[in-house]
C-alpha cells in the first residue's frame, strides 16, 4: 500500500472543513487564501483550489470521488491529489 493510499484510508471518514479565519480571493489561476489568525497568505493552483472548495464537511472519500470526476482521472490518482493537497492545507492550518 502506498503512502497516499494509507493516508486516504485513515482519513476516508474525516470531514475536513475550511477554517473560519481564512478569507478566499479568486484569481484566474487559482485562489489566494489569507489566514487572519497567522497573517499568512497562500496561493493555491486550480487543482488545490478544487480540493479546498470541496472541504465543506463532506468526507475525504467523497472529495476523492468528486476530484476524480471533475478532473476526469482514475480514483487512485485522485487519492494522491487529495492526500497531498489535504496534507498541505492541514499543515498550513487552513482546515479544521
Amino acid at each position: 500500500m502506498e503512502q497516499g493510499d494509507i493516508l486516504t484510508e485513515l482519513l476516508e471518514d474525516a470531514r475536513p472543513q475550511r477554517s473560519q479565519t481564512v478569507e478566499s480571493n479568486d484569481l484566474t489561476d487559482g485562489v489566494v487564501l489569507y489566514d487572519s489568525s497567522s497573517e499568512v497568505a497562500h496561493h493555491l493552483n486550480p487543482v488545490a483550489t478544487l480540493v479546498w472548495e470541496l472541504c465543506d464537511g463532506r468526507t475525504v472519500s467523497d472529495i476523492v470521488q468528486a476530484v476524480s470526476e471533475v478532473l476526469e482521472i482514475p480514483d487512485h490518482d485522485a487519492e494522491s491529489v487529495v492526500s497531498e493537497t489535504y496534507g498541505q492545507l492541514s499543515a498550513s492550518r487552513l482546515l479544521v
